[in-house]
This record gives structure tokens, C-alpha cells and sequence, in this order.
């Protein structure tokens, strides 16, 4: 059985500590504009807004948290993926990294803009 690459060694390689660095910071970001924002109440609040229908899905306060966790989710997934391909195939790990923090980035906007529409 192959043993994992030493994590110490992963984020030595500059590349790979920026990209999870970035995608890491915009995920925490999404998060606590979420949590500053967003606060239990009764009224359903928009959970998704379509330029062509407008908003499109709403639903209870606590269901707006699954956006940033999304965003959690895929960094997990895409940091660990590209951990284990590091060794084989350095630039599969890298274009893992950079799509997690493309994803990121939308996600942040995502979140900010809707917390303005609900705003």
C-alpha cells in the first residue's frame, strides 16, 4: 500500500499553498458575510434569484448557509484530491486547486449578492 504524500512537503510547494490559501480566505469570507448578515427569523428570506425570472426559490433563514457550505464542501473534496495526486501529477493538483478557488470566487459573490437582495 502506497502511503500519502507528506502534507508538509504539499503546502512547500508554493503554488499549492497559494491556490488553498485564496480558495481557504474566499470560503471563510463567504461565511461570515453569511453569518453577519443573515439572522434566525420566520419570514422566508430568497435563496435563489435567475435574471430572467427573478427570484425563483425561498425558503426558511438556516437554508442560506448551504451556499457557503458548498463552497466548504468542494474545497475539502478538491484539496484532498489534489493531495493525493500530487505526486503522480503535479499539474492535476494545481488545476484542482485553482478551479476551488474559481468556485470560490463566485461563491463569494453569489453570497454577497444575495444577501443584498434580502437585505
Amino acid at each position: 500500500m502506497q502511503s500519502l504524500y507528506p502534507l508538509k512537503l504539499y503546502f512547500k510547494y508554493r503554488a499549492s499553498f497559494g491556490l488553498m490559501g485564496a480558495a481557504a480566505l474566499l470560503n471563510l469570507a463567504s461565511w461570515v458575510w453569511a453569518l453577519w448578515h443573515i439572522r434566525p427569523h420566520s419570514e422566508p428570506i430568497f435563496l435563489h434569484y435567475n435574471i430572467l425570472f427573478g427570484v425563483d426559490y425561498i425558503g426558511e433563514w438556516w437554508r442560506f448557509f448551504g451556499l457557503p457550505a458548498v463552497g466548504l464542501a468542494i474545497l475539502l473534496i478538491n484539496f484532498f484530491t489534489g493531495w493525493v495526486l500530487f505526486p503522480k501529477d503535479k499539474f492535476s493538483s494545481l488545476l484542482l486547486n485553482a478551479i476551488s478557488a474559481i468556485c470560490q470566487v463566485f461563491l463569494l459573490i453569489t453570497t454577497v449578492l444575495l444577501v443584498s437582495l434580502n437585505s
